[in-house]
C-alpha cells in the first residue's frame, strides 16, 4: 500500500465503513496520513464501529463529529467514539501530519460480562460522542499509549505485528477511559433520524460512485426530500452532496491513478465523472495540479 494515497473506504450493508485493517484477520488500523492527500484537504465523513485515534503530529486541523468542530492544534489529538460520524479537514488548506488508528472493541470481547460491564459503558455511552485529548493527566496516557502502538506497529512494517504489546495497550487504554469517563449514568445511544438518514445516503453514494448520480436518487436513498438531503448535508458535513460526492470520486481515482498506468480517460470514466475534461478541472480545481502531474510528481517521489 501506499502511504501517500488517502485511505479509501467501502461500505457495509448497514452503512458502516469496511476498515482496511493492517491485517485482515486482525481489527486494527496503524497508519501515519498526510491532509494534502485528500481533496481539498478534506477526508471524506464516515463512520465505524471502532474506536479512532487521532495524533497530530505536526500542523494542526480541524475534526467534525456529527456535526460538531472541534480544533486539533500539534501535540493534540481526538478518540471519536464506536458509530460516530467524522472526519478531519483544514478550510485554510494547510499540511498537517497525523497519526491514524483505529480499533475495533471486539478485541476485548474475550469474556462477554467484561466486555458488557466495562467496555460498552465506555463504547456505548452517548455523554462521549468524541474526546479531545491533550497533553496534560490521564489524557496524556491516551495520547503517549496511542503512540506506542503507532511506534511498535512502524517499528515491524514487513515483519510480525506485536499484537500482544497493541491488546496490551488498547486495554490500558480502555482502563483509562473507564475509570475517568462518568460512565455510571451510562446512557443507551440515542438513535438520531437525521443520522440514519445521511448514513443511508453515504453508503448510497460509496455503492454507485462510478455511476450517474442526482439529487433524487440521493434522497431517495434516504427516504427524505431533496431539500431535507441539501440541508442534512449542509448541517452534518458542511458541503452539499455534489461537493461530497465530487471529493469521494476524485480520492477513489487517486488509488488508479498512482498504482497503475491506465489512461485519464479511463481512470474517468471508472470514478464517475462523465468526460475526462470534467475529470481534469474537478482534480485541478481541489488539487491545484493536474491528475498526469500529480501522477509524474508521486513517482518521482518513490
Amino acid at each position: 500500500m501506499n502511504d501517500n494515497i488517502p485511505y479509501c473506504s467501502t461500505f457495509n450493508l448497514d452503512a458502516s465503513e469496511t476498515v482496511a485493517y493492517n491485517n485482515p484477520l486482525f481489527p486494527a488500523y496503524v497508519r501515519p496520513g498526510v491532509l494534502s492527500t485528500y481533496p481539498d484537504y478534506s477526508a471524506v465523513s464516515h463512520w465505524h464501529k471502532d474506536l479512532e485515534f487521532i495524533v497530530i503530529k505536526k500542523g494542526s486541523m480541524t475534526y467534525n463529529v456529527n456535526g460538531e468542530l472541534i480544533e486539533l492544534p500539534e501535540g493534540s489529538g481526538i478518540m471519536v467514539n464506536s458509530r460516530q460520524l467524522h472526519y478531519g479537514f483544514s478550510a485554510q488548506h494547510k499540511e498537517c501530519e497525523f497519526i491514524c488508528i483505529l480499533l475495533l472493541p471486539d478485541l476485548l470481547s474475550g469474556n462477554e460480562w467484561f466486555y458488557h460491564n466495562y467496555i460498552e459503558p465506555v463504547t456505548e455511552n452517548s455523554l462521549y460522542p468524541y474526546l479531545y485529548l491533550e497533553r496534560k493527566g490521564w489524557q496524556k496516557s491516551i495520547l503517549e499509549n496511542a503512540e506506542r502502538i503507532y511506534s511498535v506497529f512502524a517499528a515491524k512494517m514487513g515483519h510480525e505485528i506485536p499484537y500482544f504489546e497493541l491488546i496490551d495497550a488498547f486495554l490500558d487504554i480502555m482502563k483509562i477511559l473507564y475509570e475517568n469517563l462518568d460512565v455510571k449514568t451510562n446512557e443507551t445511544p440515542k438513535k438520531s433520524n437525521d443520522l440514519t438518514s445521511l448514513k443511508s445516503m453515504l453508503a448510497y453514494i460509496e455503492e454507485h460512485f462510478s455511476q450517474q448520480i442526482t439529487l433524487e436518487n440521493l434522497s431517495l436513498s434516504g427516504a427524505c426530500c431533496k431539500s431535507r438531503c441539501s440541508l442534512l448535508f449542509k448541517r452534518y458535513l458542511r458541503e452539499t452532496p455534489m461537493t461530497y460526492v465530487a471529493k469521494l470520486r476524485l480520492q477513489k481515482s487517486l488509488v488508479t491513478l498512482l498504482d497503475s498506468d491506465k489512461s485519464i480517460a479511463d481512470i474517468a470514466y471508472e470514478c464517475g465523472f462523465c468526460t475526462a475534461s470534467y475529470y481534469c478541472e474537478t482534480f485541478q480545481k481541489y488539487y491545484g495540479i493536474s491528475p498526469l502531474k500529480y501522477r509524474r510528481n508521486q513517482n518521482e517521489r518513490k
